[in-house]
Formats: structure tokens, C-alpha cells, sequence
């Protein structure tokens, strides 16, 4: 996997996409779910939010840098 930004005119890399759309698709559910048990985890509510902002960036960042992924080129034989 190559980033590059000239890949940002080229189709995304298949692979590197279906990664971050699933980690982007269940993002709320990660979210919910720290949200929903994180007071009973931690004693803090500020580390719960911390933990939930973190995921997003990480997904979000993911999601982002798969922009920069191109298809490989198929090799010519002849």
C-alpha cells in the first residue's frame, strides 16, 4: 500500500476501503456502547469521553488515509 497524493484521482485500494467503511459503519455502535457502559468501567467520566473522542479520531484518520490508496496495477505480461 502506497499513499500517495496523486492516488486521490485513482479508485481507492478495494481492501484498505471495506476496512474503514466497516470500522466507519459501526463507529456509532462502538461509541454507544463505551458511552453506555464507560461509567460503570471507569471512575471518571471525562476518561469515557476521552476513550469514545480517540476511537473516532483512529476510524476517522483510517477512513481518511484510505483516500490516498490506489488500486495496484495489473502487471503486463507479454
Amino acid at each position: 500500500m502506497e499513499l500517495k497524493i496523486t492516488n486521490l484521482e485513482k479508485p481507492s485500494n478495494k481492501k484498505w476501503k471495506k476496512v474503514a467503511d466497516y470500522f466507519l459503519y459501526t463507529l456509532p455502535l462502538y461509541s454507544v456502547a463505551i458511552a453506555a457502559i464507560g461509567d460503570q468501567l471507569f471512575d471518571k467520566p471525562e476518561t469515557t469521553l476521552w476513550i469514545v473522542t480517540g476511537i473516532n479520531i483512529l476510524v476517522i484518520t483510517l477512513k481518511g488515509l484510505t483516500k490516498f490508496t490506489a488500486e495496484p496495477e495489473p502487471e503486463i505480461t507479454e
